[in-house]
């Protein structure tokens, strides 16, 4: 092949890459404002709010929830109902050092609500984990209790 063959076919495989950015861009964007897929978390209830994070594969993954210290806990769903994802069991395996966390399955096993209250009074950092199966899906959660609800 020649050179400017090799240039040309640089060229066409260029013009392929700069066409799939827009899309890949989209169809983030629909994701993002669909909460379908894998940007998680599907619903957020509470007096809190719960950073967007991606399920890539069998890894554990980590995200952060603000919260404010109100006597409610914060609730947020993973997984669309939609997907027909079938889970075996939501588990805490990281209990968290100032607070209760739950997890548990819903909608006949399709989705995991995962629920968070700090103890009364207390401000500042917290953390837990959860376990999803099957394939040992792990949720890393950084919490910081403050005093009132965060701001939108």
């Amino acid at each position: 092949m020649s050179n400017q063959e090799r240039s040309r076919t640089r060229r066409g495989h260029l013009r392929s890459l700069l066409l799939l950015v827009p899309l890949m861009s989209a169809s983030c964007a629909d994701l993002a404002r669909n909460d379908q897929g894998l940007l998680q978390p599907q619903t957020v209830r509470g007096p809190c709010q719960v950073k967007k994070f991606y399920i890539l594969g069998t890894t554990s993954v980590r995200t952060e929830m603000t919260i404010g210290n109100v006597g409610q806990a914060c609730r947020f769903t993973i997984f669309n109902p939609d997907l027909q994802i079938v889970l075996n069991a939501a588990l805490v395996t990281g209990q968290p050092a100032h607070g209760r966390a739950a997890a548990e399955l819903i909608t006949a096993g399709r989705q995991a609500e995962i629920s968070y209250i700090p103890q009364p009074g207390y401000t500042g950092p917290d953390h837990f984990s959860i376990t999803l199966e099957p394939n040992a899906l792990g949720v890393i959660l950084a919490v910081m209790v403050q005093p009132n609800p965060p701001g939108p």
